[in-house]
């Protein structure tokens, strides 16, 4: 009996210090246009597992694996979100924590894509960031983002990120080319 009550503790306790309960999270992803050659950015529905841990979870979630359902599963089976695939992502300070300092990182550092796809780089990039933008909780929507990436891409990527912090996120920085 004491085991039963030491092991339901614990697994108390471990809810209660990752978040607890997981519900239904929308975020936004860059999605490849299945052979159209356009960047599709979509609102999505996450099954977060850290719903209530204090966290932007939905910033974070922009880089999860997107593999839609399908009436054809032996051919369809592919991740389609550009972000995932590519190897961005994101991460935010704990808005939960008022004592924590604000913060937004955009990590490119393992940036890479991969040869199904032919998107320019600047317009998977520009993408991922209109998808943080429209993800972004009120408390982050003026944070500046911080970059952290190869130094090869650096160049490039800074030119982006400096004009991402540089605009109004209250209004759209990207539109995809149709």
């Amino acid at each position: 009996m004491k085991q039963v009550l030491t092991i339901s503790a614990l697994i108390a306790t471990t809810l209660a210090v990752f978040g607890g309960e997981s519900s239904l999270t929308v975020t936004y992803q860059p999605l490849d246009g299945l052979g159209s050659g356009e960047i599709t950015i979509s609102q999505v529905t996450c099954h977060d597992w850290s719903s209530h841990s204090g966290a932007a979870t939905a910033i974070g979630l922009i880089s999860a694996a997107n593999i839609p359902p399908t009436n054809n599963p032996k051919e369809a089976t592919e991740n389609l979100n550009l972000a995932s695939v590519c190897g961005v992502r994101f991460y935010a300070s704990d808005i939960g924590d008022p004592q924590a300092a604000l913060g937004l990182t955009l990590d490119a550092t393992k940036f890479v894509i991969p040869k199904r796809f032919d998107h320019p780089r600047e317009n998977i990039i520009r993408s991922c960031l209109e998808c943080l933008r429209l993800c972004l909780p009120e408390k982050l929507r003026d944070t500046p983002v911080t970059l952290k990436a190869a130094d090869s891409d650096k160049p490039w990527l800074s030119e982006i990120v400096r004009e991402f912090n540089a605009h109004d996120r209250r209004k759209v920085f990207h539109t995809p080319p149709a």
